[in-house]
């Protein structure tokens, strides 16, 4: 009994002693690291897309309640709400100085268009971001492209998406026919062992 008050004795004063220290008032070094502002873009980026993978969902419920039945309509809807949003984004965060890439954006709405619907969509996105980019760079306002490094951010940009697209699109054929496959290896299974 006693070992037991005196642990809990010595539990106590310690967060007492804890809490005094906490309380007492120290002189605070305005510091700020440097990487800090690279550290909040990466923590909102990953919310951002740690909530898109709610996107089916969201995806699921549109077919259901709005008479788009074809995953082509639903891909041009998709891609054309994405533009409305992020073009606007793009244009007020670039002027800012606030984002070095502002193709990634768009980038994230292709892959998301092309893995969530079909091919079309993704490149009318593409189409988009290649004109806001253009109208975005030096000089802004005009789409003409005055430097060599924005040229090559274009083309870099254009390639890159479609290669994702390409890529997307045959991973998605190759599920499906592998899914296909299964079924049909299943339907012999099963008529193969009625037979008997």
């Amino acid at each position: 009994m006693s070992s037991k008050r005196l642990v809990r004795g010595a539990i106590g004063s310690g967060l007492g002693l804890l809490a005094m220290i906490l309380a007492t008032p120290r002189k605070a070094s305005a510091y700020v690291d440097p990487g800090t502002g690279a550290l909040l873009w990466q923590a909102a980026a990953a919310a951002c897309i740690g909530s898109l993978f709610y996107m089916r969902r969201i995806v699921m419920w549109a077919r259901c309640h709005v008479d788009f039945h074809s995953r082509r309509a639903m891909g041009l809807v998709f891609a054309s709400a994405y533009a409305v949003v992020a073009s606007p984004l793009v244009c007020s965060l670039w002027r800012h100085g606030q984002l070095p890439r502002l193709d990634d954006i768009f980038l994230l709405g292709i892959m998301l268009t092309t893995y969530y619907f079909t091919w079309e969509g993704a490149v009318y996105l593409l189409t988009v971001g290649l004109l806001v980019s253009a109208w975005v760079f030096p000089p802004d306002g005009s789409s003409a492209v005055a430097s060599h490094a924005n040229l090559y951010r274009l083309v870099s940009f254009a390639l890159v998406s479609l290669l994702l697209i390409c890529l997307i699109t045959r991973l998605k054929a190759g599920r499906v026919s592998s899914a296909i496959r299964h079924g049909s290896g299943i339907a012999v299974h099963r008529g193969a062992a009625g037979a008997d």
